[in-house]
């Protein structure tokens, strides 16, 4: 099909997704590139990225900055597509999703902090109060005005997603969990659409690897000794603490197990403190930021994933589908995303306030069966390769395009969609 004319309509193929991209650092980055290719077979895709240093071959689009992609004004008339999330990664991103209307992929239904890093921290008072005012009216002006002068909770954060002024612009909204979309603010007359979480085509990639040369490569003890893994951004909200109390508990009890932790910190939490507080130094192993060839192999080295995020904030974690389509159950709290995965895959517990103990039991549990243990990822991996596929992605992204945006403006190779969902 020419990129120029569709079936002679005259009207121009193509779609244009503004994401962040590999090698920046970032979930989102991470699940555009895996979806490009899969875009690009069916339609011409132009991709707009940060600023020029962000420049980077892909697989399946054109690459353009966010300054080229202003000069070239055919790529205006094209449906839009924006990955946005909560992260300064996605700035040029939500600025574009609210100049131009397009369906917006929401990775995290609470923007609050990227607000927050666009106005306050650039001494914006008046840009957060128009945001404040604009989403929740003069309660959200006052609430704006009380932070000015030292009045403000953190809760705030969560209980205020601040992305209704984005939502309210666009066509329509794409959210990856049943959960998500229930906790949007939008108006009743944008569509919402779930489309789940696809996992990587890299995890096939390390299928050859057992479980003691990855745990080698790291350096971590061989033999059989089960191993939980805390993978992603360590944050005080991702539950570390919890898991580090947990295995504290498990050493009480002369369980023998060790876990990981790998993952850039971001501040919010002294990881070297709270793993001496907890009294498992012996038994934790700290591996910092890793490249996605170790993040994979960190998969093939463990027995079990931890995924202890609270308060959930709607985003559906892109480390969950990846160990489970690497064979790697997981053991997560009952509330958000995570619980809509069936039992059979994802071990859930309830969250409380003293959330150690049952995690420490259920873990207990669940690696003193091993062979069950195996089966359970082993079952996960066959209908995640098999169900959320990248390819799959694609197709009802683009299905939600062509109902949304206005008639005739997105055109497509003819790829019979599948609407299969994971059960």
């Amino acid at each position: 099909m020419p990129a120029g004319d569709a079936e002679g309509t005259g009207a121009a193929a193509g779609l244009v997704v503004f994401s962040p991209l590999p090698p920046t650092r970032s979930g989102i980055a991470d699940y555009t590139a895996e979806l490009l290719p899969a875009l690009g077979r069916r339609t011409p895709v132009t991709a707009v990225v940060a600023s020029e240093r962000d420049l980077q071959p892909v697989q399946g689009a054109a690459v353009v900055s966010e300054v080229e992609y202003r000069r070239r004004s055919a790529l205006h008339r094209l449906p839009h597509l924006y990955q946005l999330g909560n992260s300064l990664h996605g700035a040029h991103v939500y600025r574009a999703a609210l100049r131009r209307p397009g369906v917006v992929l929401l990775h995290d239904t609470v923007l609050h902090h990227l607000v927050e890093a666009l106005t306050l921290e650039r001494g914006d008072w008046a840009g957060y109060e128009a945001v404040m005012a604009e989403s929740y009216g003069p309660a959200g002006r006052r609430l704006a005005r009380l932070r000015r002068v030292g009045v403000f909770s953190p809760a705030q954060r969560a209980l205020l997603p601040l992305h209704r002024h984005v939502l309210d612009r666009s066509r329509g909204v794409i959210v990856h969990s049943r959960f998500a979309a229930s906790r949007l603010e939008v108006a009743a007359d944008v569509p919402v659409r779930v489309v789940p979480h696809h996992l990587s085509p890299a995890a096939s990639a390390h299928d050859g690897l057992d479980r003691a040369a990855a745990r080698a490569r790291f350096g971590l003890p061989g033999g059989d000794e089960p191993l939980l893994l805390s993978l992603g951004l360590v944050t005080r909200a991702k539950g570390v603490d919890v898991a580090l109390r947990a295995l504290a508990r498990l050493k009480d009890e002369g369980v023998a197990c060790r876990l990981v932790v790998a993952g850039a910190e971001d501040g919010s939490m002294d990881l070297a403190g709270s793993v001496r507080e907890a009294g498992v130094g012996d038994r934790v192993h700290i591996l910092g930021w890793v490249p996605e060839t170790d993040f994979f192999a960190l998969l093939r080295a463990a027995d079990l994933l931890l995924l202890l995020r609270f308060p959930p904030t709607g985003e559906s974690s892109g480390v969950l589908a990846r160990a489970m389509g690497s064979g790697l159950p997981a053991l997560a709290y009952d509330v958000g995303p995570a619980s809509e995965y069936p039992d059979r895959f994802v071990e859930k517990v309830a969250f409380r306030a003293d959330a150690a103990g049952a995690v420490a039991e259920a873990a207990k549990r669940l690696i003193a069966d091993r062979s069950a243990l195996r089966a359970r990822g082993e079952d996960a991996r066959g209908a995640l390769r098999r169900l959320l596929t990248p390819e799959a992605s694609a197709e009802r992204v683009l299905a939600a395009l062509r109902e949304w945006m206005p008639a005739g403006m997105l055109h497509t190779n003819d790829i019979p969609p599948s609407y299969r969902t994971l059960g």
